[in-house]
């Protein structure tokens, strides 16, 4: 039996550095993704979280290590945006990355008639189904720069989906969004993931996305990741970056304890 068929993504002993710089930023780091899976990577600042999603996404091209996607090897000499995408994957950018001349429509439908994914009535079906399933029907005819951002998020997501993504990578999906807009966010996400099984790969700050998706959560620390667990599980194992990341959390429930 090949295990590879139901994973999602399989990273091997990946390296990248930056030109001109004498250390890698990633080294040797490893990742396995079940299809249907949701991972959520966090860490501290200038790490290279996000540099890993961009890897993921063809964005960027590692100094060595070995990509599968949906048990397909991708070879390095081949590893770029557009070959990413044709194995189904996705990237949403931190700021959304909307196109400011384009309506939510226009920019929800453009990837659809650049990619050729069907014909116009079918485009416009999908186009429809994304805005209804982020709920952002109502803006359909504004442009970005009259979007909250929790909507212009939720736009973003709406066009990657459009796409039939089997893997959707998203950058800090809750950064800079108060906490209206986040609690809002989060169950289309869990919702979308429910619906068609997607899977999806989220770098953020936010600890607590790891507990309200049920998603397993990892920390990319000393340019690997570590191991992954549940939010309830890192709350309470005896290992220094779980003290160092969940300090505050634990002094809450240890003072809610107590009183």
């Amino acid at each position: 039996m090949d295990l590879s068929q139901g994973e999602a993504l399989r990273i091997e002993n990946l390296h990248f550095r930056y030109a001109g710089d004498d250390e890698d930023v990633l080294d040797g780091l490893d990742l396995v993704l079940g299809r249907g899976e949701t991972l959520c990577i966090a860490g501290a600042s200038g790490r290279g979280k996000s540099l890993l999603l961009r890897l993921i996404a063809g964005l960027d091209k590692p100094a060595s290590g070995a990509f599968y996607y949906f048990g397909e090897h991708l070879p390095l000499s081949q590893h770029n945006a557009l070959e990413v995408a044709r194995r189904g994957a996705e990237l949403i950018f931190q700021n959304g990355a909307l196109i400011s001349n384009l309506t939510v429509r226009e920019n929800i439908s453009m990837p659809l008639y650049y990619h050729h994914r069907g014909t116009d009535d079918e485009i416009e079906h999908r186009v429809n189904m994304a805005l209804d399933l982020m709920r952002v029907r109502d803006e359909e005819n504004k442009y970005p720069h009259m979007l909250s951002s929790g909507l212009a998020k939720r736009v973003a997501i709406a066009r990657a989906w459009a796409m039939d993504p089997r893997l959707l990578l998203m950058d800090e999906p809750t950064a800079g969004l108060d906490n209206y807009n986040r609690n809002s966010l989060l169950p289309l996400i869990d919702n979308m993931q429910a619906l068609f099984k997607t899977s999806m790969i989220l770098v953020t700050h936010d600890l607590l996305i790891a507990r309200e998706l049920g998603a397993d959560l990892c920390f990319l620390e000393n340019k690997r990741l570590t191991q992954r667990m549940k939010f309830e599980e890192w709350l309470t194992v005896d290992l220094p970056i779980a003290h160092e990341m969940f300090r505050n959390l634990r002094d809450f429930q240890l003072k809610s304890t107590i009183s």
